[in-house]
């Protein structure tokens, strides 16, 4: 894999990469002599990718979920759930036809008491038979975007089936998180597959239904398809922000405002402000009209034609 700037080629359309270069041009510094390191600056565009998200979730009438299984056990009342939910959504136990029973927390004066509560990221259950031991509960939530960001190597192939992925111990660019299911509803992005002999070298992109902070194996869901290979090679991937492609720019944008405003120039804030603005603008909008079930209806010859 060759480099370009410095760069491995592989890296340049990481999220990662992208951010820290227009962050860069953004506040006008230049790569010689520069007072932030890369670290510092993927630090940024972790926090600015909190704000942006939330910002993006308000204003979605279907924001961006992740969910994780609770199994109520024997004497076991409160499950830690991950530190990256922002604020859950629902609570809920599936059944085997699409069909879901949802649980709600009681009023304090109920007499038969709370039912379930949460408190920080712990879910208290009133007691651990409440629900049935060793049945499924699922907790929807929006997550708050504090998953550390990474680029790197996988450590091991891509599994037969497409769907669990090792990610690196040692990053590229970034830091791996070692939270318990800190990667559930992240997106994982396949970057470039190098080698000898190599097979289905596309770029895609995945949500990860489950994490494992021990051996580093994310799911992937749905599964990766067609599923890369390589002989004597490597795989080189991404855990991304779950926000569009059009988001590359508002987040280093917000990045860059932050660091004129720590610099004390407030000319190039304030246009780094003005550009951010139009940024969020569309993001906003887009979110706003990204209700499907709400969507004005094209007039087609079909059952669903006012005018049929």
């Amino acid at each position: 894999m060759g480099e370009e700037g410095g760069c491995i080629i592989a890296y340049t359309e990481s999220f990662l990469t992208l951010g820290v270069a227009l962050a860069r041009e953004h506040i006008d510094e230049p790569l010689v002599n520069k007072k932030y390191t890369d670290a510092r600056i993927i630090r940024m565009l972790e926090h600015s990718y909190v704000l942006v998200l939330a910002e993006k979730n308000r204003n979605a009438q279907t924001p961006i979920i992740a969910k994780v299984t609770v199994t109520p056990v024997s004497g076991t009342t409160a499950y830690i759930l991950p530190f990256t939910v922002g604020s859950v959504e629902s609570i809920y136990q599936a059944g085997d036809y699409g069909t879901k029973v949802f649980f709600s927390r009681r009023s304090n004066y109920n007499p038969c008491g709370h039912n379930l509560r949460i408190e920080g990221n712990t879910l208290n259950l009133q007691n651990a038979t409440l629900f049935g031991l060793d049945t499924d509960l699922t907790v929807e939530y929006t997550p708050a975007g504090v998953a550390r960001l990474h680029n790197g190597v996988l450590a091991a192939a891509i599994n037969t089936d497409g769907d669990e992925v090792t990610l690196a111990a040692t990053p590229n660019a970034g830091t791996l998180d070692t939270h318990p299911d800190a990667y559930v509803g992240s997106v994982f992005r396949l970057l470039e597959i190098d080698g000898t002999t190599v097979t289905n070298n596309y770029m895609q992109e995945r949500t990860i239904s489950a994490y494992d902070h021990t051996t580093r194996v994310a799911t992937l869901s749905p599964a990766l398809d067609p599923i890369g290979t390589t002989d004597d090679g490597d795989i080189y991937y991404e855990i991304a922000p779950a926000i569009h492609k059009g988001m590359d720019l508002v987040v280093p944008l917000h990045t860059a405002m932050t660091i004129a405003g720590i610099e004390g120039n407030e000319k190039r804030y304030r246009g780094i402000r003005l550009a951010y603005s139009e940024a969020i603008r569309n993001v906003r909008l887009t979110a706003y009209y990204s209700n499907i079930q709400e969507a004005a209806l094209l007039h087609s010859d079909s059952f669903d034609n006012r005018f049929f």
